[in-house]
């Protein structure tokens, strides 16, 4: 997931739920923050194998500069896990 780093994507969300509770993961937590966590949670449970959370600002355009929110939803461990899951598919079939 690429998302624009940016002051209002790095400043605490709102809560308003008036009919469900708010994790307290999400509690004042930006929307990189949730989004990173929620990409962590369907990793820990097994519904994706990977994922990951760039952010990266428009400027950036040209140079590609971009930052990551953690080590589980880094650019590294989904290209690293994705080539295994790769390497995995072509040695059955080959």
């Amino acid at each position: 997931m690429l998302v624009e780093d940016a002051p209002k994507s790095r400043a605490p969300v709102k809560d308003k739920s008036p009919h469900f509770p708010v994790s307290d993961e999400f509690r004042n937590a930006s929307y990189l923050k949730r989004y990173d966590v929620l990409c962590q949670r369907l990793v820990q449970e097994q519904l994706y194998s990977s994922a990951t959370v760039i952010a990266s600002p428009r400027a950036a355009i040209s140079s590609g500069e971009y930052s990551e929110l953690s080590d589980m939803t880094s650019l590294k461990t989904f290209v690293s896990l994705l080539a295994g899951h790769v390497a995995a598919q072509a040695s059955r079939l080959g």
